[in-house]
């Protein structure tokens, strides 16, 4: 995101809140935009939607010494499930519940107290972005903590990523404008991947 904003000239200053604050900042004004979120129709009543900046894989993270498979949504009942604060996947285990599969859920302000929660077995699965989850692992979690971690291969979801600009302000239509010319020549000639390349190299090898 930062390389496309270069590219297009965009001066960026970056603020890390919890999701949820992020999303209201954006969302009032306060700043110009908020960056890696999914579609849905109530956001792009507020948001103008860059291209996709990345595609998220979404998926359950468990204690390896407590056995866990799954393959259909009923498979979950029973468990507790830690999801953050103010993403789709709230709404997602919402669902199951109404439909009455017995899914317990735990928000959390981040990903870092999610796996922690995880460890101290206050909660059966962590879901959340594959990625992201892999690296918190990888930087914050003791090597002894690690190994007893593991995520399951079937995602609950896949899902384009996007930056959301603005919609009530001018500069906001000019700088999605510019931000999507700018990240289309990167995955145009091959820099877009060489990024995630590096990073998940810089990230999960630790």
């Amino acid at each position: 995101m930062i390389q496309a904003a270069q590219e297009a000239d965009i001066a960026v200053s970056l603020g890390y809140f919890p999701w949820h604050q992020s999303m209201a900042l954006a969302q009032t004004g306060e700043w110009d935009g908020t960056i890696g979120w999914a579609y849905t129709k109530e956001r792009a009543n507020n948001f103008i939607y860059s291209d996709p900046i990345y595609t998220e894989s979404v998926g359950f993270f468990y204690l390896t010494e407590r056995e866990f498979d799954w393959q259909s949504p009923k498979d979950l009942g029973g468990f507790a499930i830690g999801v953050t604060k103010g993403f789709i996947d709230v709404k997602t285990l919402t669902e199951l519940q109404k439909s009455g599969i017995d899914v317990k859920i735990q928000e959390f302000l981040d990903e870092e107290s999610k796996i922690d929660a995880l460890l101290a077995q206050q909660i059966d699965l962590a879901l959340g972005n594959i990625d992201v989850l892999k690296r918190v692992i990888a930087q914050e979690v003791e090597p002894k903590q690690k190994q007893k971690i593991a995520h399951h291969p079937r995602p609950i979801r896949i899902t384009p990523l996007y930056v959301l600009f603005n919609r009530q302000t001018k500069q906001g239509y000019d700088q999605a404008e510019r931000f999507n010319k700018a990240l289309r020549r990167l995955k145009a000639d091959g820099r877009y991947q060489m990024i995630w390349s590096h990073f998940r190299q810089a990230h999960y090898n630790q």
